[in-house]
């Protein structure tokens, strides 16, 4: 599954609201572990971009309901209030998505309303 956490810095930075964002980082998360994709410089077309790269997920500390309706018309889930560092952000989904099932966890069921 590919996530996407909105970052002051990269990978190495800390989550922050999508409007605040220096970088979006993209990342491929499994079993398998988090294999580092790519970071996103915001743009014109930001959400464009974060669909083009085939994120299924976007993670921030909070994301306009504006914004919340674009990623969902491109089929993109949303789970904001998550706070800390981007790969403490992943690793969280990652075992999370274990635990629950990726399939589970893509459709924000298990979230208990704080998927969207």
């Amino acid at each position: 599954m590919r996530v996407a956490v909105p970052s002051d810095g990269g990978f190495e930075g800390n989550a922050v609201p999508l409007n605040k964002a220096s970088g979006i980082a993209v990342a491929q998360i499994g079993p398998d572990g988090i294999k580092e994709v790519k970071v996103i410089r915001p743009g014109e077309d930001t959400i464009g971009e974060i669909g083009k790269e085939g994120v299924e997920l976007l993670i921030a500390p909070e994301i306009p309901e504006e914004v919340v309706a674009k990623l969902s018309s491109l089929g993109i889930k949303t789970l904001t209030g998550v706070r800390g560092r981007v790969m403490d952000v992943l690793s969280w989904a990652m075992k999370e998505a274990i635990r629950a099932g990726l399939s589970a966890f893509a459709k924000g069921t298990m979230f208990m309303g704080r998927g969207q």
